[in-house]
């Protein structure tokens, strides 16, 4: 998957932050700093071939990789509220807890959802170190020295 951006930021010697405009296919899984209403977004990129604040860059990510990261994004934490709350619901029917039966499991349902959410977040710096799921700067495309120049 290819788009064009510009650089906003340079993080570091290896990574800077983007502008682009929103994919549709990207909705809003978390990973960029965004509201529902914005239609740019601002994301980390790997920037390996050293381009600087205000260079039109285009940005590469696999669509297997962005697949990946939204079926990581929004799977764990479903099955981790459909688990606990079902499970807990058979659990205390086992043990023949009836009052507030349902109130219970989707209480611990919404638990173990913020669970899965504490756990991506904790494994979000080795998701970032794997590069896997960071789109790659492949070349720029208008350097903003050239467009001081003209």
């Amino acid at each position: 998957m290819n788009q064009h951006g510009y650089i906003v930021e340079i993080v570091d010697s290896v990574t800077a932050k983007l502008k682009l405009k929103r994919h549709s296919a990207c909705a809003s899984c978390g990973k960029c700093a965004t509201t529902s209403e914005e239609k740019d977004i601002i994301v980390e990129v790997d920037n390996t071939i050293g381009a600087k604040v205000g260079d039109r860059v285009e940005v590469n990510m696999e669509t297997v990789n962005v697949l990946k990261a939204a079926f990581i994004a929004y799977t764990i934490p479903l099955v981790a509220l459909l688990s606990g709350t079902v499970g807990t619901f058979y659990f205390l029917k086992m043990i023949s807890i009836t009052n507030n039966i349902e109130i219970i499991s989707g209480l611990v349902g919404l638990i173990f959802t913020f669970i899965s959410f504490l756990i991506l977040k904790k494994n979000d710096k080795k998701f970032r170190e794997s590069k896997e799921y960071i789109p790659i700067v492949t070349r720029i495309i208008v350097s903003s020295e050239s467009e001081m120049i003209l």
